[in-house]
């Protein structure tokens, strides 16, 4: 991804609107003087995919005489799409990989905090409260402005041409297929493949390359959807929940995915073979008496968990580290996938302190 600065008159702008000391402010460190001139007309901006992923992508630059962030576009590996903006001024992207894809969601950000909705397309204010319109916050990074093309890439640097062959690749894996490489190269192995997924779903053999990435993506998700472990709150109030995993012979745990009342969160959207899943769930209860999920084991296991939400490798030392510690419960990972339902009966115990997210 290739990241640029915001400009000084930018800089006033977000004074203005009350983020200058913020990460936006952070964003403007190296300053480029805006011309005058060009304030009020617009230009063509391009948005290039060149990873291997599937993206969508959300932008932020003055509309309508303030700041605001809009989203969302999805980018196709090797395509572009195109947004009219002000040839002078701020300028902001996000943008983060499908949810079809397995292993987690990878982003491409920086450090300016802007509100966006999860699910559906929006639009905020940068001066927009998102605890208090019910949305979440995504760091993006700043763009030069004027800078007619963005490339979001990977370290791989397969350009516009090989992040096609990339997404087909990781694609066909993502949905099942034995891809042991993405490398963008065409090969006897991804020729291969690729023919074996055309038959299994009834696909011409000259089929292009879009409706051919369309079928793909929508294998992998329906691959997605039965693999990893889904938790599903069948509980009276709210749960937030944390996994532990082993990867590479090192143990990581990670939260918090939350769910209400009926909802169900995936907190794995990995094969489970192999893993060594545990979780742990915290239910939400009257002022900050929080309630710990059961452990089910004579000896249970224990990893390192925060507050707020973490990321943290090994599980020793987790309070020399700056963790609290809390007793997982083994996930069966026999199979590609597992769902793991929890009623009120699943959690005891008040956490000390309330283990807020």
């Amino acid at each position: 991804m290739r990241r640029g600065s915001i400009t000084k008159s930018a800089l006033t702008i977000l004074v203005s609107l009350g983020l200058a000391g913020s990460a936006a402010a952070q964003d403007a460190a190296t300053v480029i003087p805006a011309d005058p001139t060009l304030v009020g007309q617009t230009t063509e901006w391009q948005v290039c995919n060149e990873t291997s992923y599937v993206l969508r992508t959300a932008s932020a630059f003055l509309r309508g005489g303030g700041m605001a962030a809009k989203g969302w576009n999805e980018v196709l590996p090797g395509a572009c799409i195109i947004i009219t903006t002000p040839v002078s001024g701020p300028r902001f992207l996000f943008a983060e990989s499908i949810a079809a894809h397995q292993g987690g969601v990878r982003e491409w950000k920086g450090t300016t905090p802007l509100c966006v909705d999860e699910t559906t397309d929006f639009t905020s204010s940068a001066t927009q409260d998102c605890r208090l319109s019910n949305r979440t916050e995504r760091n993006f990074f700043a763009v030069r402005p004027g800078e007619p093309v963005t490339s979001l890439v990977e370290p791989s640097e397969f350009g516009r041409t090989k992040s096609v062959v990339a997404a087909q690749q990781r694609l066909l894996r993502d949905a099942g297929y034995a891809i042991t490489r993405i490398d963008g190269l065409p090969g006897r192995k991804t020729s291969r493949l690729l023919r074996a997924f055309r038959k299994d779903h009834d696909l011409d053999a000259t089929v292009s390359d879009e409706p051919l990435m369309r079928a793909l993506i929508a294998a992998a998700q329906d691959a997605q959807d039965s693999v990893g472990l889904e938790v599903c709150n069948q509980s009276s109030a709210a749960i937030w929940t944390a996994v532990a995993t082993l990867e590479n012979g090192k143990w990581r745990s990670r939260g918090w995915w939350r769910a209400a009342p009926e909802e169900c969160t995936r907190p794995l959207d990995i094969p489970l073979p192999g893993t060594e899943a545990h979780v742990f769930a915290v239910q939400e209860g009257e002022d900050g008496a929080d309630k710990r999920l059961r452990t089910v084991a004579t000896t249970p296991a224990q990893f390192c968990i925060a507050e707020s939400k973490f990321d943290a490798l090994g599980k020793d030392m987790c309070i020399e580290q700056g963790y609290a510690v809390a007793s997982f419960r083994p996930v069966p990972t026999e199979d590609r996938g597992a769902r793991m339902r929890l009623s009120d009966a699943d959690f005891s115990e008040q956490t000390p302190g309330g283990l807020r997210r």
